[in-house]
């Protein structure tokens, strides 16, 4: 598995609820994507359609969310952990990223932001400004390092070797300017042996962490199996590395919607950045304040629910492995619902 940059200070997450602020705010600066994978509802008409509206946040809404978070952190006396510039599109799709990465930086709000992208659309213009801009953290997700492999998941014209080349860029221009930020990333999903190392070998002389993932199981919708998308039906890999599919006999809570909050591109707020049919939304930052969101009844009735069916009542949970794949310290079942409540009646 991939290193998790988060384990350094970690605490007992019980001990800590409720909190007043979430440790992890998503702001999607668009839901659009270059790329059609396998995986993905954009590789689905049916889906895509189901996930509209498919477009780039409005500035008005970008700006009423930083509004908010400024407030907020400033009222509570904290940053937010880390604030993420992506949910489910190619962040720089949107031409305005740059300036939003600058926009949160400036408004002092975050410990640390991050984005993830596929890379394909990282010019050295933009290299240049994330680096300038103080972007501390850059995730690339790599589709396969053979052209044909690529082409097949992504869907897409762009190459392995295009894609390493703009990543060296960014690399060489962070040591250029003599800086510590954007820590690079790179992850593969998990291939034959042989295949993995040459992705390592590839990138790990312009990375600061390159490793590879498993495949994420998530809802993408009747009939399609993300596992058999991205390795074929027949493939041994098919289920290589995944949680045994008897995981989910012991059901597990989701800590999301205690710590996480996810402002998607018309400005829903929703527990979890893989709600990509928003079913665990619980306002929009247009009718209601971030803060008065997070202590809503409304986030209050989800968070109970998640308590007391462990996510089996909600679509987007049911089958969902991060519960699965959290750290210990994370879990929060047992923890007593009497500690939470609520100040806002919506």
């Amino acid at each position: 598995m991939l290193k998790n940059m988060y384990q350094d200070d970690r605490k007992i997450l019980k001990d800590c609820l409720p909190l007043a602020l979430p440790l992890c705010v998503s702001i999607e600066p668009t839901n659009l994507c270059n790329f059609k994978c396998v995986m993905c509802y954009h590789g689905n008409n049916e889906l895509a359609e189901e996930a509209k509206p498919l477009k780039n946040m409005d500035d008005q809404v970008f700006q009423k969310v930083l509004e908010d978070l400024e407030s907020w952190t400033r009222s509570a006396g904290e940053k937010i952990k880390l604030l993420k510039l992506y949910s489910l599109g190619e962040p720089l799709v949107n031409p305005r990223l740059c300036d939003m990465v600058k926009a949160v930086k400036d408004r002092e709000i975050a410990e640390k932001i991050e984005i993830t992208t596929n890379g394909s659309l990282l010019t050295e213009e933009i290299s240049e400004k994330l680096v300038e801009y103080g972007l501390d953290v850059i995730r690339f997700s790599i589709y396969g390092i053979e052209e044909e492999r690529n082409r097949y998941i992504t869907k897409s014209d762009f190459t392995p070797a295009d894609i390493r080349e703009k990543v060296r860029f960014l690399y060489e221009c962070r040591e250029k300017a003599g800086v510590k930020a954007p820590k690079i990333f790179a992850k593969m999903l998990n291939e034959d042996e042989e295949t993995n190392q040459k992705f390592l070998q590839m990138y790990e002389d312009i990375t600061d962490v390159v490793g590879i993932d498993e495949v994420f199981n998530v809802d993408v919708g009747e009939g399609n199996d993300v596992f058999e998308n991205y390795y074929g039906a027949e493939s041994e890999q098919k289920h290589q590395g995944s949680l045994n599919s008897n995981i989910f006999n012991e059901r597990r809570s989701c800590r999301y919607p205690f710590t996480h909050m996810t402002i998607r591109n018309d400005g829903t707020v929703i527990a979890c950045c893989a709600d990509w049919l928003k079913e665990l939304r619980s306002g929009n930052v247009m009718e209601h304040s971030l803060k008065e969101i997070w202590e809503s009844r409304t986030l209050y009735d989800l968070r109970m629910k998640m308590l007391s069916t462990k996510g089996e009542c909600f679509k987007a949970c049911r089958t969902c492995e991060i519960p699965y794949r959290d750290l210990p310290e994370d879990s929060i079942d047992g923890v007593d619902g009497t500690r939470f409540s609520y100040g806002n009646e919506y």
